[in-house]
């Protein structure tokens, strides 16, 4: 275990603790847990176990010897098991920011330790969170980390300055556009929370009511319908929670994603990681920075894949895929796809050539799919035979016995079944690809249930 490891291990095991995590039932019984007490008391763990002064550069410099992932973007619950799902196929590891904010590096006067219930948002987004990614961190895939430049202050006046550079070079009003869906999401995410028993007239009252940011009536109608499309990724925890734990004079909803591009590209150096982020503003800034890796830009066009059966999907038969031996294949025939991506800059990755890119993805898939579909058609076959064909032996036989004539053709079926499945454990070998075939035919029900969550 590394540095990484064992404080995660420390603070998983203080969650459980203090929140009663494995006699809940339901997410409702793990709102009921939650105090003010106890949310100040995690506030002080995580100060402890991640102390401001550490050297954790040594630490990201020690993960160099796997291939893993570095992702960047939101730090929500609600997208990124999908997140992480889609990367953990053909990544060893993943890295992932903490999202819960740090009182080390917090200014005083707003410390978390101290005033809790301003933190509230922060504490229920990053509670609910690390329930929800446990099983991954335990399982080795996600390795949940810190970013250096925020906690070494001569380190992050280096990056602040590169900042400033890259923000006096950048297009104030495409920045403006890219950022506008993001920035509207998040403040719908927050009015989702108070707006559950609401319909869409009562919302958009609440919308025009607000003094800052001002709403027209088209505007607060448009902005009502996304409002309503965020109530059902609501995080659970907010359901029961006490409101005593409110603030009523204002509470703190930061938005995170683990740091700023310039320290994106520092981490990443130190771990040998590859950047990965489905957000566009991320993309955005480092197609500014003329960022050419190979596998970044394999990660963008990856994360844009129109490839939906990933999503959702349950994280015992995710992990199980990871150990049948088939990722280090997925992981080649996506860099075949992707040979010429080493020749294009990234300005020029535009969106017909991710498109063409995506066919050839998309068009791999479909073959071993059509291959997968004709071994499971001739099993289907086989086991119908067998079963038209014994259901008339009593009659025909009558009162001569059975048994023999049974255990021979429940011999030809099992033959028949081996044969099938050496076909199926010979095709996965072949045809990594498959992994996603078995994803798409498989049941969705990750989120739905605290205990897909507990281990």
């Amino acid at each position: 275990m590394d540095y990484f490891d064992k404080q995660n291990e420390q603070f998983y095991d203080f969650l459980y603790q203090t929140f009663d995590l494995k006699k809940c039932k339901k997410w409702d019984d793990v709102a009921k847990n939650i105090t003010q007490l106890k949310v100040k008391r995690t506030y002080r763990v995580f100060a402890k176990l991640f102390p401001r002064n550490f050297d954790y550069s040594t630490e990201l410099g020690n993960l160099k010897d796997t291939f893993s992932s570095i992702h960047y973007s939101t730090l929500k619950a609600s997208r990124i098991i999908d997140e992480i799902v889609r990367f953990s196929l053909y990544s060893d590891k993943i890295l992932v920011f903490h999202p819960l904010q740090n009182p080390s590096i917090t200014n005083q006067n707003i410390d978390p330790r101290v005033n809790a219930k301003r933190w509230l948002p922060d504490f229920l987004d990053a509670l609910y969170f690390y329930i929800i990614i446990q099983k991954w961190v335990k399982a080795g895939i996600v390795k949940l980390v810190v970013n250096p430049c925020e906690y070494n202050l001569d380190l992050r006046d280096k990056i602040d300055e590169q900042i400033k550079k890259r923000v006096l070079k950048a297009n104030e009003d495409d920045f403006y556009e890219i950022g506008k869906e993001s920035a509207e999401d998040h403040m719908a995410e927050q009015f989702a929370i108070y707006s559950k028993n609401k319909n869409k007239e009562e919302i958009i009252q609440d919308i025009l009511s607000l003094k800052n940011p001002v709403f027209t009536n088209k505007e607060a109608e448009s902005f009502a319908d996304k409002v309503l499309e965020h109530i059902s990724k609501t995080n659970p925890l907010w359901n029961k929670i006490d409101k005593s734990n409110f603030n009523k004079d204002g509470m703190i909803t930061p938005t995170k994603s683990g740091g700023s591009v310039e320290s994106m590209l520092y981490v990443s150096k130190l771990s040998g990681g590859n950047i990965y982020t489905p957000s566009e503003m991320s993309w955005y800034q480092l197609k500014q920075l003329g960022v050419n890796d190979f596998w970044t830009k394999t990660n963008q066009l990856y994360s844009q894949m129109p490839l939906t059966f990933l999503n959702n999907v349950d994280t015992a038969f995710a992990l199980k895929i990871r150990e049948e031996g088939r990722l280090a294949g997925v992981r080649q025939e996506l860099k075949k796809i992707y040979g010429e991506l080493s020749k294009i800059d990234i300005n020029e990755l535009d969106t017909q050539k991710i498109k063409f890119i995506q066919e050839g993805f998309t068009e791999e898939i479909k073959k071993a799919e059509s291959e997968w579909d004709l071994i499971k058609s001739q099993a289907n076959l086989s086991r119908q035979y067998w079963a038209s064909a014994n259901i008339g032996v009593p009659l025909i036989l009558n009162e001569v016995s059975i048994l023999p004539m049974a255990i021979t053709s429940l011999a030809w079926l099992y033959k028949n079944e081996k044969t099938t499945f050496d076909k199926q454990k010979a095709f996965r070998v072949q045809k990594p690809i498959s992994v996603y075939l078995d994803l798409k035919n498989k049941k969705q029900t990750f989120l739905t249930e605290l205990r897909n969550c507990i281990m």
